[in-house]
């Protein structure tokens, strides 16, 4: 659904059944959607703000409605080719054109008939085409045609109000509309309309959002003419207050009128011979009646040459058509010897022709007086098809006879070319607008013109030829016949009530009819329509009364069930509506999608609206009804205003806590439909039409929520569902809403009501939807910020966890319990710890958080801040006395985490503050074991640099591995000599006896033998086993070693625990390089072992070939 005062830009998304279905919060976002606008282009973001102002201006009670543009094309049209070109050379001109800031205002002057509209549409066009080509200059083009044929000249507000409309349809892009503009707009919110004294400003104000404006108007002098002496006056004032950008020409008749309304120079109009000559050779070219001129060219230089000194010596441009014209209607040489006989004065030349249309035939005369009653009175353009058809029906000439017709040569000629035929339209048109005054004076009308149109129209409508919908005569009589007949005085007129009832009283001529006119109102049915729907439509309240006389139910709906009543309602019928009233119409009726009348209040014109909402009202109509879509009345007027609909909607209730569905209040329709609007401005572009905008409706709903108080609304209870106010203001962030109810119930207890014991309370809604503003005025006026929820959730913890700075401090301020715990035992200060917050951090500690608080499953506040590697954090902690020895339930410190995961920083940071560095954990490993299982050489240089003495180098952990054994056995000969150059044993054993030199032997590492055997007293250590390093060196396979320890005096024929050499030992393993290299550093072969046996023995009786050969090549003599 669109917003009628927002624009097509704002779209309820989604469904209403689902909001209907559910009665949650679900508000309706607005989104962007694309309508164009005419036939302009827009980017997509600015499209639809353009059009929703265009469609808001054209709603306006003071608008004028008839379109320049379509004038403006009618003249433009009918120019020759190179005639008018002249204007735009003179000096004048140019000037004006120019950016000449004294020259900005030029009169166009000539008398009645000097061709001033021709040329006006020639600078218009101009104008229109260079704004077109030069679209970056940001230059618009804005017009208007005065005419002699309209009885009321528009007003000077009208004026404004027209070349405002022209003005934003040129405007490319929804930013470029002027901040007043934006702001009026939306004022409409509230129902207000536009006053005809603010067009002036409003075009002034948007003229300035252009480079340069031209304003073009022609005959300005009949705004003057038909209005009162002020009007000049008011005139020039409106032009001189214009801003420099604006370039304003004007046609008149004389200096003195181009004066009074100021202009700073004037060109004077005289029909230019060139134009003259070019116009009276084109129509004789295009004309087949005057094509024997052209055959004699002595006879046709003549005609032209006449013509041009005629018209140049009467001033008039309308003398050369006139010529021209009779000069067709009676192609004869008599005629071109006569064309000296015309007057040179206009009003002359029509009095004459008048004169003699007098003295024609009656028949004659009456066929004039008909064209011209049809040609001035029709409301709009007339082709000689209506004029025929029309005078067909009010002759009663039978369609047999139609070869009776009078033809367009018979038309033109009993008018005495009065009016005249535009070829490129093929519609009538007086010669001149003036000359209606003449053909009025002379009675040449009908006695009451819309009286006899009126009757023609009628009996075109009762004619039961099915073939008249094809003809022109009836497209005119649906679309017109009405504004004819109320433009009658219907007393005087019984045989026109007759027949008008008549019309209204036939089903079957009044489907025909309005079928057709269903093809230009495409969004209702008329099927099934009555009389009484047809008085709604054309807004004949007149006729309602005889109409249920007639026995038409005033109830009677049409096809998709609406009734004339809801008819009347959608075209802002007033006083159609107040009849049908009257005459007991249900306002409570539903269509078939359950809309009432009150319904179709947005669809109609805004001037009457409020008005009818009132008849309505007073009749009973009921504004809580929904639709099938789920709104009801009340609930449009609140989300789409205007103010003062729903203010009267409101107003109407006698008791406003009613819940007039289950769940729903009026003061929940105006905060959730309301506040969907408001919440979707808030979130948009901050531009001055979105701040227009936003403002507006701030006002409507603060006007609404300000009714409501005043007609006693309670606040603190809540709704059939839950729903309360307080909630739902602080949900959506409404600060000067919430404060409003909250002053409105000072010492009540509104802003810890929560909807169920369970519920959350207005305060935490707040801070879940990140509304701090909302917060806080909860806070000042007494929200608990120590509330207890059964899920732990506590304001303070809460907006630590979003890292909010200014909140944290304002709660702590209020006397939030800094050291308050949720259900996992962590603190606001344990949050913004692992935030890694600093501000909050310490802002908590200086107001007394404890830095040590307990929690299960989670880890300390310190070991959280060096775990983000947070050493700032980390100090703060340490300074406010973080206990930087406590264990796991590993036995695990601090240190001992930092080590084993080799952070330096972190080692540092606890070796700085003091931490015990010999510390075991429960299984003995001490801060140095953990940096060398990670092999992290600069935490074990730190450590060791660190070192108090050789019994914290070499503590055991629980299997005897001191630090250099555990670096030995991760092979890693920098972190070995680090351990030894501080001092760590090679001789210390772990439980099975070995050193750190077995474990080297073992593992190959002849890095750290290397090491090890200067700093050893016994390389023949041996361990539980009596395994030596040779022996490890043996069962490791490593050939290299053996090699290595036997040139360092290595004992080879020590014998392990179980009787074994190392000789033994290597056979029995049947490793033959092994054996090959400690027979080659001297091992004895015959060495007895275990069971008496040696070395030569196993290898036989083992099997151990590989072995044996090796050994017996041995015993080969050299």
């Amino acid at each position: 659904m669109a917003h009628p005062i927002l624009g097509n830009q704002y779209q309820a998304e989604g469904s209403c059944k689902q909001y209907n279905a559910t009665r949650d919060q679900h508000n309706h976002n607005y989104l962007v959607t694309h309508n164009h606008y005419s036939d302009r282009k827009h980017t997509p973001d600015s499209l639809d703000g353009v059009s929703a102002i265009c469609g808001w201006l054209e709603k306006q009670p003071h608008r004028y409605q008839v379109s320049s543009q379509s004038k403006h094309e009618r003249l433009w049209s009918q120019t020759t080719t190179g005639t008018g070109d002249w204007i735009f050379s003179t000096a004048e001109f140019r000037t004006w054109s120019s950016d000449n800031p004294s020259r900005r205002h030029l009169a166009v002057q000539g008398v009645r008939g000097s061709g001033k509209s021709m040329l006006i549409s020639r600078i218009i066009h101009s104008l229109q085409g260079k704004a077109k080509v030069h679209k970056e200059d940001h230059m618009a083009c804005v017009f208007f045609y005065f005419s002699h044929c309209d009885a009321n000249q528009p007003s000077v507000a009208k004026l404004w109000a027209a070349l405002l409309e022209q003005l934003i349809q040129q405007i490319d892009t929804y930013d470029n509309i002027a901040p007043g503009l934006h702001s009026r707009f939306y004022q409409s919110l509230a129902g207000d309309f536009v006053y005809p004294t603010a067009y002036a400003s409003l075009f002034h104000q948007q003229a300035s959002m252009f480079k340069t404006v031209y304003v073009v108007i022609d005959a300005l002098d009949l705004c003057a003419e038909y209005c009162d002496d002020a009007t000049t006056q008011t005139i020039s004032q409106t032009f001189a207050e214009l801003p420099q950008n604006v370039r304003v020409l004007f046609s008149c008749s004389n200096s003195f009128q181009a004066k009074n309304f100021g202009a700073q120079q004037n060109i004077q109009v005289r029909p230019n011979p060139a134009d003259v000559e070019a116009y009276v050779r084109s129509r004789v070219g295009h004309s087949v009646k005057l094509q024997h001129l052209q055959q004699d060219n002595q006879e046709m230089e003549s005609l032209v040459k006449t013509i041009v000194d005629q018209t140049r010596e009467s001033e008039m441009f309308i003398v050369a058509k006139m010529h021209l014209d009779r000069l067709e209607a009676c192609s004869s040489p008599a005629s071109v010897r006569n064309i000296h006989n015309i007057p040179l004065n206009l009003s002359e030349i029509f009095e004459l022709s008048c004169q003699k249309i007098k003295s024609s035939a009656p028949a004659d005369i009456s066929l004039a007086k008909h064209v011209f009653t049809w040609v001035i009175y029709a409301r709009d353009d007339i082709t000689i098809d209506h004029v025929l058809q029309s005078f067909a029906v009010s002759t009663r000439v039978h369609r047999q006879y139609q070869e009776l017709y009078p033809d367009l040569e018979s038309l033109l000629r009993v008018c005495d070319n009065l009016v005249t035929l535009d070829n490129q339209e093929s519609t009538l048109r007086l010669i001149h607008e003036s000359v209606r005054v003449c053909i009025s004076r002379n009675g040449l009308l009908a006695k009451q013109p819309d009286s006899e149109v009126a009757r023609t129209c009628l009996e075109c409508l009762l004619s039961k030829d099915t073939s008249d919908v094809n003809n022109r005569l009836f497209s005119y009589s649906a679309t017109f016949w009405a504004l004819h007949l109320q433009s009658v005085n219907i007393p005087d007129c019984k045989e026109l009530e007759d027949l008008a009832m008549k019309f209204l009283c036939n089903t079957a001529q009044l489907n025909k009819t309005l079928n057709f006119i269903r093809q230009k109102d495409h969004e209702r049915s008329f099927d099934g329509m009555t009389g009484l729907h047809a008085a709604a439509y054309f807004d004949l309240p007149q006729w309602v009364q005889g109409l249920v006389r007639s026995s038409i139910r005033i109830n009677s709906s049409c096809s998709d069930g609406e009734t004339a009543l809801h008819w009347a309602v959608s075209y802002g019928r007033l006083n159609v509506v107040r009849q049908l009233l009257e005459h007991c119409a249900d306002p409570n009726i539903g269509d078939s999608i359950k809309e009432t009348p009150l319904h179709k209040l947005s669809t109609g014109p805004p001037g009457t609206r409020f008005e009818i909402a009132e008849a309505l009202i007073n009749r009973g109509a009921k504004v809580t009804i929904r639709n099938n879509k789920g709104f009801s009345p009340v609930s449009l007027a609140i989300r789409f205003g205007p103010t003062s609909i729903a203010s009267l909607f409101i107003s109407s209730q006698k008791d406003v806590n009613t819940e007039f569905e289950s769940g729903w209040s009026f003061l929940r329709e105006v905060f959730d439909h309301g506040h969907g609007v408001a919440e979707s401005l808030d979130h948009g572009k901050k531009s001055p039409g979105s701040m227009a905008r936003h403002r507006a409706v701030k006002r409507h709903l603060d006007c609404l929520v300000d009714l409501l108080l005043d007609m006693g609304v309670t606040l603190d209870q809540p709704t059939s569902d839950g729903w309360l106010p307080v909630i739902h203001a602080s949900k959506h962030g409404s600060v000067l809403m919430l404060r409003k109810l909250l002053e409105y119930q000072p010492n009540s207890n509104l802003v810890n009501k929560r909807k169920t014991h369970t519920g959350k309370s207005p305060l935490r809604w707040a801070l879940e939807y990140k509304r701090w503003n909302t917060a806080q005025i909860l806070v000042h006026h007494g929200a608990n910020v120590n509330e207890v929820n059964k899920d732990g959730w506590n304001p303070l913890i809460h907006v630590t966890k979003s890292n909010q700075y200014e909140m944290v401090h304002f709660l702590v301020q209020k006397e939030a319990l800094v050291n308050s715990t949720d259900n996992d035992g962590l603190s606001a200060l344990s949050h913004a710890v692992s935030n890694r917050n600093k501000d909050i951090s310490w802002l908590l500690i200086m107001k007394g958080a404890i830095v040590n608080i307990p929690a299960q499953n989670s880890l300390s506040n310190i070991e959280k801040a060096l775990q983000d590697k947070d050493l700032s954090i980390a100090w703060l902690l340490c300074m406010h006395h973080a206990d930087l020895e406590q264990t796991d339930d590993k036995g695990m410190t601090l240190l001992h985490r930092a080590s084993r995961e080799g952070s330096l920083r972190n080692v540092t940071f606890l070796l700085d503050r003091g931490m015990t560095i010999g510390t075991a954990d429960h299984e003995g490993l001490t801060p140095l074991h953990h940096a060398v299982l990670r092999q992290s050489k600069e935490v074990v240089e730190l450590l060791t640099s660190r070192n108090t003495g050789s019994r914290f180098l070499d503590r055991p952990d629980k299997n005897g591995c001191t630090a250099l054994i555990l670096a030995t056995r991760k092979i890693n000969i920098t972190i070995v000599q680090i351990l030894l150059r501080h001092g760590s044993s090679c001789e210390l054993k772990d439980r099975k006896g070995m050193t750190a030199i077995h474990y080297a032997a073992s593992l190959g590492f002849r890095e750290a033998l290397q090491a090890f055997i200067p700093r050893v007293k016994d390389i023949n250590l041996t361990d539980n086993m009596n395994n030596t390093a040779i022996h490890h060196g043996v069962l490791g396979g490593r050939a290299n070693i053996v090699r290595f320890l036997a040139e360092r005096k290595a004992d080879l024929e020590v014998l392990n625990a179980e009787g074994c050499s190392a000789l033994i030992l290597a056979v029995l393993k049947d490793n033959p390089e092994t054996v090959r290299e400690l027979v080659r550093v001297g091992a004895n072969i015959y060495t007895i072992g275990r069971n008496g046996c040696s070395a030569m023995d196993f290898a036989e009786h083992q099997g151990n070939y590989k072995s044996r050969r090796v050994l017996m090549e041995a015993l080969q003599p050299g």
